[in-house]
């Protein structure tokens, strides 16, 4: 990455509105399947688990392999089964509405963008599936052209994503894409399964800063990741450590 991409221009800051995530003995576990006409039983994948996430800030949750980070991740963002889930989660003090996972971002381990298609349009595509069309398709568009400025792509935002057989932007500016597509439609909370999984300690080092610099901005950051380094560890406002053997908090 070039250095105007990790150390890039802040944000501009408009005042965006997160919310607090707080979860209290939260438990999830799944069904085994049974074995030679053996019914199969239940394992616990999070027990006890309890915490408080505030707004503006970077969240982070660690653990071993196996310790139930995206799992808990999961859990918040309403993405799990609640046929196998107890606890309580509140999001501002009140009970998670239903429709949470529309007004929250999720960003996946793996990129989803399309190769064949430049930064403003995977961005854009996104915003046209997600985003109400009362709005309109100028404040769309706006919306939009906000995202791209905010996380620093206006310089390649009609280049091309790239795959296998087409040249394409950066890894970090990949990353930031995959983030935009969430971004555009301000959510309230913004979770990302570990965000700097196949990015090398450069890039890794500035998507973190730049998520740090959107959490500034008053959005709520929360994710899940697998030993940073101490550069990225810094930025990290509140941690919640999930051990596998006990599955909670410390």
């Amino acid at each position: 990455e070039s250095n105007g991409e990790v150390n890039g221009d802040p944000p501009k800051t408009h005042g965006h509105k997160g919310s607090s995530v707080s979860f209290k003995n939260i438990e999830y576990s799944v069904k085994l399947p049974g074995k030679c006409c053996k019914p199969g039983g239940n394992k616990d994948i999070l027990k006890n688990v309890s915490g408080f996430f505030k707004t503006g800030q970077m969240n982070a949750i660690l653990g071993a392999t196996g310790s139930g980070k995206t799992s808990l991740l999961d859990v918040l963002a309403n993405r799990k089964d609640p046929r196998w889930l107890k606890g309580t989660i509140l999001i501002d003090g009140s009970p998670q509405p239903d429709n949470f996972k529309c007004i929250s971002g999720y960003v996946v381990q793996d990129d989803i963008v399309m190769g064949t298609l430049t930064v403003r349009e995977n961005i854009q595509f996104s915003a046209n599936l997600r985003l109400p069309p009362s709005l309109g398709k100028e404040t769309i568009e706006k919306n939009v052209d906000d995202c791209i400025e905010e996380l620093g792509l206006a310089h390649v935002a009609d280049s091309k994503i790239g795959n296998e057989f087409i040249r394409g932007v950066s890894g970090g500016e990949r990353k930031r894409t995959n983030i935009g597509m969430e971004l555009v439609t301000s959510p309230t909370v913004l979770f990302l399964d570990e965000p700097t999984t196949g990015l090398d300690a450069s890039t890794a080092n500035a998507v973190m800063g730049l998520l740090h610099r959107l959490s500034r901005t008053g959005r709520t950051i929360i994710f899940s990741i697998h030993q940073p380094r101490y550069s990225i560890f810094k930025l990290f406002d509140t941690m919640a450590l999930l051990s596998r053997d006990r599955k909670s908090v410390v």
